[in-house]
């Protein structure tokens, strides 16, 4: 996915209820604005809002994709998944509001860990990845609504896209999934010619153009978990040798990579990641409560909160402020009263790497590598175009970004 800079904007007003501050990112299918909705009392409210690219409208293809995701944004309301407020049209074009999300994207919080050699301690990273499963649970299990033709059945909703960088993290500790741009679910129109842009986090069935139920967004999430918790990348790779090696997986126990990987948590992972189907995870919830046991039977604390202080120390290590409210009373003791509260070695030492943990000189295995479109394109079995289209932008702004001035 490229990134692009962010810009001020004069207020613009949009819809006829929103009026857009900033332009967040652009990508192949949408723009993606930050806007504030306004009303009576003085209500006013942050939101994205993701506009379909004006060259793409007169496509009914992509306009249905696009209408899809807020269709099944709007069945969903879980605290791990990212909020559908609102979807309409803006000269002729159409548009979908959604929650403003203030964190940032999974792979993006690894980096910055493994830059300061404070990698995600692995009670956030399972954590992290409990909270995850808790929503992709929720939204596998959702039936159609009351009155609806659907009504009470399953929606067979799959995501087909879970990736880190699909996977946000609040600043204040909490995991969001997003983007439902490519996902399938009963009663919309099946699309097995599309394959999501990340390439290294598809299933087997998906990587080899087979029927993928809910169990393929399990084996994603297994990518997941094996990477922040192992410290180590586990598809990567030219396209062509990427997508053979999922077809063929054969994961090797964490173990082997990280001697003293706990048994308990490696059988969690692997199987996650089993080849077939069958031998997965049958629902994403019995994952989030293996997940949730595992930290209980090894003592292992973690939770929004201190997911949050972990993220403020990253921030305070690269040289921004911290947040006061997230100052614990023992560090406002350790100042002797002062009144001005240092960010002393004892909160940083706190989070000292755990042995096996990625260091600085590894971050360059974390950094997501160009592939050639054509070769990507080439290696799914995909038209170069299409691809294009798929790649969409995350509307987030990173927690501790400084304000942005307006200029490029």
């Amino acid at each position: 996915m490229k990134r692009h800079r962010t810009a001020d904007l004069d207020p613009t007003s949009f819809g006829g209820r929103y009026t857009l501050i900033r332009r967040l990112a652009v990508g192949g299918m949408a723009e993606i604005y930050l806007a504030k909705q306004a009303a009576m009392a003085g209500f006013e409210k942050e939101v994205v809002i993701k506009r379909l690219r004006a060259e793409l409208a007169d496509d009914p293809r992509i306009c249905e994709m696009f209408l899809d995701e807020a269709r099944i944004g709007a069945l969903l309301n879980h605290p791990n998944i990212v909020h559908v407020y609102d979807v309409d049209e803006h000269d002729g074009i159409p548009y979908i509001a959604m929650e403003y999300i203030v964190g940032e994207e999974l792979n993006e919080l690894c980096r910055r860990g493994i830059s300061h050699d404070r990698f995600l301690p692995i009670e956030h990273a399972v954590e992290l990845m409990r909270q995850a499963a808790a929503g992709m649970g929720y939204f596998h299990a959702q039936r159609g609504a009351e009155g609806t033709l659907l009504s009470g059945t399953p929606l067979e909703i799959v995501h087909l896209d879970i990736s880190p960088t699909n996977l946000l993290v609040t600043q204040d500790g909490f995991l969001k999934v997003i983007d439902f741009g490519i996902a399938n679910a009963k009663g919309q129109r099946l699309r097995s010619d599309v394959i999501p842009g990340k390439l290294g986090y598809m299933s087997p069935e998906q990587a080899g153009r087979k029927d993928v139920d809910h169990r393929s967004d399990i084996f994603s999430l297994g990518i997941v978990l094996y990477e922040i918790t192992v410290g180590k990348r586990l598809f990567r790779g030219p396209a062509q040798e990427v997508v053979a090696r999922l077809i063929d997986v054969q994961v090797e126990p964490p173990t082997f990579a990280r001697r003293n990987f706990p048994s308990g948590l490696e059988s969690i992972v692997m199987r996650a990641l089993e080849k077939h189907p069958e031998d997965r995870y049958q629902s994403a919830y019995d994952l989030a409560d293996d997940l949730e046991t595992f930290l209980r039977d090894e003592r292992l604390h973690s939770g929004p909160v201190r997911i949050a202080r972990y993220l403020d120390m990253l921030t305070h290590a690269a040289g921004g402020e911290r947040r006061p409210e997230l100052v614990s009373e023992a560090e406002v003791r350790r100042s002797d009263g002062g009144d001005e509260l240092d960010f002393d070695s004892q909160v940083f030492d706190g989070f000292k790497p755990q042995e096996g943990a990625p260091g600085p000189e590894q971050a360059p295995e974390w950094e997501d590598a160009d592939q050639p479109e054509a070769d990507v394109a080439a290696a799914l079995g995909m038209e170069l175009a299409e691809l294009r289209a798929l790649r969409t932008p995350v509307p987030v702004r990173p927690a501790g970004m400084a304000p942005l001035t307006g200029k490029e």
